[in-house]
């Protein structure tokens, strides 16, 4: 499982700055197995991890006040996965993030990445890039919110993400489009 995240890093930056970088950053994530339908990262509680996902898929989910939920993403093979919360201090949020199937996870300690990212460039760069390939997709769905119809916006998924379409529930997809189950089988049914 280690192997996963060291090619992925490896892919971000061919090659690191210092010898030793690399096996820093590995040393610090542990395996741990976790069932279908079990938390990472329970809503309202703090998360105290970061998480490798070399394979499977994870859905994060947003609890409403009135104990509702709603899909924001689901993330799939070699993701980083955390609570963006926690980077600001916020020890509780509403955000879960939720295993979609049986797998296992890599985490490290938040605080212990937090250290080595005073102290390693390719820690840096590797995150940096993540954060990016994240920012420029939450930004894309913000647009295809703000300005799109529910067609263009399951149109994208149904582009960008037609895996989503045939592994998960259509209720999980209404939700990240921001429609109900019903109004998701009218869009469809209009093709």
């Amino acid at each position: 499982m280690k192997d996963a995240l060291k090619h992925y890093i490896l892919s971000k930056v061919p090659q690191p700055t210092q010898e030793d970088e690399l096996a820093q950053i590995l040393a610090l994530f542990q395996l741990r197995h976790f069932q279908k339908g079990e938390f990472f990262k329970k809503p309202f509680e703090a998360g105290e991890h970061l998480a490798f996902l070399g394979e499977g898929a994870v859905r994060v989910i947003i609890y409403k006040e009135n104990g509702k939920e709603v899909t924001a993403r689901i993330r799939q093979d070699n993701s980083f996965l955390m609570d963006p919360a926690r980077l600001t201090g916020i020890t509780r949020s509403p955000i879960g993030i939720e295993c979609l199937q049986d797998l296992t996870l890599l985490l490290a300690p938040i605080a212990e990445i937090k250290k080595l990212l005073d102290t390693s460039l390719t820690l840096n760069i590797v995150m940096r890039k993540h954060m990016t390939e994240q920012l420029v997709d939450v930004a894309k769905n913000q647009y295809l919110f703000l300005t799109g119809t529910a067609k263009e916006r399951y149109q994208y998924i149904r582009d960008n993400h037609p895996d989503l379409l045939k592994k998960f529930p259509l209720g999980f997809i209404a939700s990240m489009i921001g429609v109900t189950p019903t109004q998701l089988s009218r869009v469809r049914n209009q093709e």
